[in-house]
């Protein structure tokens, strides 16, 4: 029988996504951190995620790895989330 997950809040998940976000843009060219970007474009409107890069095997690792955690639903949120706010994937 498959175990459920409980689904976490959203506070919890958002915790989640930011910590996926912080994770690719370290891995990202070049690196930064999520607390940067907030600092440095969150009284702005420049795409930020088009100054970084990311290989594809790393952001697919990346984001399975934070999956995990999710529920179907939340999973769907966090696929939403990186769409518009992950670093560019490099070929």
């Amino acid at each position: 029988m498959k175990k459920i997950k409980k689904e976490l809040t959203n506070k919890e998940a958002a915790k989640i996504f930011i910590k996926c976000l912080d994770e690719m843009y370290r891995k990202s060219t070049p690196s930064i951190t999520w607390e940067e970007i907030v600092k440095k474009y969150s009284n702005t409107t420049k795409p930020f995620f088009m100054k970084h890069s990311l290989s594809e095997q790393d952001y697919n690792r990346i984001r399975d790895k934070y999956s995990k955690k999710l529920t179907a639903y939340q999973k769907r949120q966090l696929d939403w989330c990186l769409l518009g706010y992950s670093p560019t994937i490099s070929s």
